[in-house]
């Protein structure tokens, strides 16, 4: 079996759910990579046959595109109301990494107030415990 061009060597379902309460699924990998899929999206990628990275992508994206515009449909959202409604996902999208990356940060220093509070000291520190 294979998730694009990558042959799978493992699979089980890891510990949690996503938000929905979906469960999420560990992916291991012949080269030695590891991911962790909602099993909704491991569902759609899994396939008999490799694909290359825009075929992948097609398999990712076009479930969740369908799904968004239902969503659309359903609440009757205008088209007028489309740049704005993009413009508070991507925000929300952008806070929402932010938050998380300010955590993992939290171990390495004070908790910063933002992304742009994250001293060099700290990111030489987070990167030389990676070696």
């Amino acid at each position: 079996m294979f998730i694009g061009e990558k042959e799978i060597k493992e699979v089980k379902e890891a510990k949690g759910k996503t938000i929905g309460g979906n469960p999420i699924m560990e992916v291991k990998f012949t080269n030695g990579d590891v991911q962790h899929f909602s099993k909704l999206m491991y569902d759609r990628i899994v396939s008999e046959e490799k694909c290359d990275l825009t075929q992948l992508r097609e398999k990712r994206l076009t479930p969740v595109l369908e799904i968004v515009l239902a969503v659309l449909r359903d609440w009757g959202v205008t088209s007028g109301e489309l740049p704005y409604f993009s413009i508070k996902l991507n925000q929300s999208l952008d806070y929402n990494t932010n938050q998380a990356l300010i955590k993992l940060v939290s171990k390495y220093m004070p908790t910063p107030k933002s992304l742009d509070d994250i001293d060099y000291i700290t990111i030489d520190r987070i990167l030389s415990e990676e070696k």
